[in-house]
């Protein structure tokens, strides 16, 4: 499967060259063993969809520019919050893959959302395509990060009750 980086749909052809949605040249990469279709988040649904009204003519660069610059800093608020949890709770120490994937993902998410806002200094299109691969795959880095938390959990619960039962 390959997702079209302009509007999100997941082709499914046999190597396709273009979007069976919206006909956009699709990357070449197959990102079907890095992001599952049930883990796309709908902040990805919310970057493809604006990139979609930017392509269709709806949105302007000041629209565009608007829209990134209010997602960006409710971003980094939210990146400092978990920061301050891995710091205050040394959680780094006993979940370091975890921590480290998650951070790699919100380092790609920045990446890729100060990529964008390129676009609205130059109006390049190419700037959008650049940084929703980035949030693509900062978005995989972050799944990833989830998944091992889970992972992690599951295995203190049966710890615990492996020690209860003795």
């Amino acid at each position: 499967m390959i997702i079209c980086m302009q509007c999100g749909h997941q082709n499914e052809g046999k190597n396709p060259r273009n979007c069976e949605s919206c006909g956009a040249v699709l990357p070449r990469m197959d990102t079907s063993s890095v992001v599952r279709v049930e883990e796309r988040s709908d902040r990805l649904r919310e970057f493809s969809e604006a990139i979609e009204k930017v392509r269709s003519g709806a949105w302007g660069r000041e629209d565009f520019d608007k829209f990134i610059h209010g997602l960006y800093d409710r971003l980094v608020a939210l990146r400092a919050g978990i920061e301050g949890i891995i710091t205050d709770n040394e959680y780094q120490e006993y979940a370091s893959e975890e921590v480290q994937c998650g951070i790699e993902g919100m380092n790609l998410y920045e990446a890729g959302m100060v990529e964008m806002s390129l676009y609205g200094e130059d109006g390049d299109l190419a700037h959008l395509d650049r940084g929703m691969d980035n949030i693509v795959k900062g978005n995989a880095m972050l799944n990833e990060a989830k998944r091992l938390n889970r992972a992690g959990r599951q295995a203190l619960a049966e710890m615990w009750e492996a020690e209860l039962m003795d």
